[in-house]
């Protein structure tokens, strides 16, 4: 029985040298599609044929199987961001620091206050640097470092009280630490593997492998990247362990042109996200149908464009597609005709099931344009965002008027109240009234610090289109039974904002995407 070796690399050339030779060493290097390196968080590796999972995380760049590992030197990686470790961390912690070249770096630390609690200039030589930095309170900070090549935040967790505020250059070199695992390894097993950053922000998760070692090998992940003008700055806790951003605006789509697809090949028509988040097509929808080369937005449940060959009760999936209760075959196992029906494997937009999600079958062309870079939010995530999120500043909604279309604002976890006052915060039974924002406004303050907006699109039923500008409505990618799926809503007549509430699947509702952050 071998012993293996895992190791992250950070550049395009990696030395790694072991006093057991005989042993396999896997060297993983993560790296975007377009050929840029990036900081690998964690690497997952599962042996299929012993039923294991190990994860090793960054900056644990070795992990040992079957017995002890002595006389195992450095492993040399050049990093190409910042990288806390611990983080949370105890009053002190060391930041990783890489330099083009050398010369002197400022590094300020700030309080969630906004108030600077440290400031010192730092000699940093190229390559490798290491930084340890003392925090007296215990909470979030943040971390910047400027240089002439530009500037690096990273966010700091103090979780204890700490002797001094401070920071200290502790000369080049990289954040190393070893440990050792109880697992085996025998020559023939399967190992998934799968590689997770956080440098990206869009997308924490590469691309699988699946490979079968029997000698040492350097392994490349590589991760999807989404487009920045697809994407917004904001970050969002959508549960205690995971976070997203929001796509730029909401959905829309086009009979013309083609797309690509999950799985291989094209499908006819076009996506995209709307220019500005107060975009919306309303009554235009009006004219649905396969033969309608504009632009529509109000979608009914599931209709990404695909179809379940499985599924002979589902034949209303294209985007297009429209129907009421009349309409609409009532069968058993989909009421309503819409995404996936409960003869399938998964009712939500998951497993067998997750190609009813718009972001993950269909290419978006504004956000990449590639399947599976998105993602529809489940009515846990919505109700976590808008009800139970923790954020800097409390803040996590608002009723608005945004260049003078109503919705509803959602403010990122790192929320500023400074940035720009916003009255009457979560709290749903208000008018849309409650903020007036300008196009100006908007775009230079409040989207630039990451917030999302939401607008009341109306919604449609076959081709009647209503209450534009006055109720919003999303779908989520979970349902109530094979009839109602869950969406959020939000109103202006009668001032409320509901998280929870169910429609027919039939309807026509808007559609925000996501991607994953953490």
């Amino acid at each position: 029985m071998k012993k293996i070796l895992f190791l992250f690399a950070m550049m395009a050339v990696v030395s790694s040298q072991t006093a057991f030779s005989q042993d396999i060493t896997l060297t993983f290097t993560g790296a975007r599609t377009d050929g840029a390196y990036v900081i690998l968080d964690s690497v997952q590796v599962q042996n299929i044929n012993h039923s294991w999972t190990e994860t090793v995380v960054y900056p644990d760049t070795i992990l040992s199987f079957s017995q002890p590992v002595t006389g195992v030197s450095d492993v040399q990686g050049f990093a190409t961001n910042l990288s806390a470790y611990p983080n949370p961390f105890n009053g002190a912690t060391k930041v990783a620091v890489t330099m083009p070249q050398s010369g002197n770096a400022t590094v300020q630390v700030f309080n969630l206050a906004g108030q600077k609690v440290v400031e010192q200039v730092v000699a940093l030589e190229m390559g490798n640097n290491l930084l340890e930095v003392r925090l007296q309170e215990p909470q979030v900070h943040i971390l910047t470092v400027t240089t002439p090549q530009g500037r690096r935040t990273i966010k700091l967790i103090n979780s204890q009280s700490g002797s001094e505020n401070a920071v200290l250059n502790r000369g080049t070199g990289v954040i190393i630490d070893k440990r050792q695992s109880a697992q085996t390894f025998q020559i023939g097993d399967s190992l998934k593997i799968t590689g997770f950053t956080s440098q990206l922000g869009s997308i924490m998760i590469s691309r699988e492998q699946i490979l079968c070692p029997a000698a040492s090998e350097n392994i490349t992940l590589l991760f999807d990247t989404v487009p920045e003008d697809g994407i917004l700055p904001g970050s969002f806790s959508v549960s205690a362990e995971k976070e997203v951003r929001f796509a730029k605006g909401n959905l829309q789509y086009t009979t013309t042109g083609t797309h690509a697809v999950a799985g291989g090949g094209t499908a006819p028509g076009t996506w995209r996200f709307a220019p500005h988040q107060w975009d919306t097509i309303g009554a235009l929808n009006r004219n649905v149908s396969s033969s309608y080369t504009g632009w529509i937005d109000l979608f009914g449940w599931g209709t990404s464009g695909y179809h379940n060959t499985n599924d002979l009760y589902n034949t209303y999936y294209q985007p297009y597609s429209i129907g009421n209760y009349t309409t609409i075959i009532h069968t058993a196992f989909n009421y309503y005709g819409y995404g996936p029906s409960t003869n399938m494997q998964d009712t939500n937009f998951m497993g067998t099931s997750a190609n009813y999600d718009w972001g993950i079958y269909n290419a978006i062309s504004n956000g990449g344009n590639r399947p599976g870079l998105w993602r529809t939010l489940t009515q846990a995530e919505w109700s976590y965002i808008l009800e139970s999120r923790s954020t800097d500043s409390g803040v996590r909604y608002a009723k608005a008027t945004v260049n003078g279309v109503a919705g509803v604002i959602i403010a990122p976890d790192n929320w500023d109240t400074a940035t720009y006052h916003l009255d009457s915060v979560n709290t749903p039974s208000i008018s849309f009234t409650a903020n007036v924002i300008t196009a100006a406004q908007w775009v230079s303050v409040l989207e630039s610090a990451g917030c999302v907006f939401l607008p009341a699109a109306g919604l449609r039923t076959s081709i009647v289109v209503a209450q534009v500008n006055i109720i919003g409505i999303y779908w989520a990618s979970t349902c109530w039974n094979c009839s109602v799926s869950n969406n959020i809503s939000f109103q202006r007549n009668i001032c409320s904002f509901s998280y929870y509430s169910g429609n027919a699947r039939y309807y026509g509702h808007s559609v925000r995407l996501v991607t994953n952050d953490k």
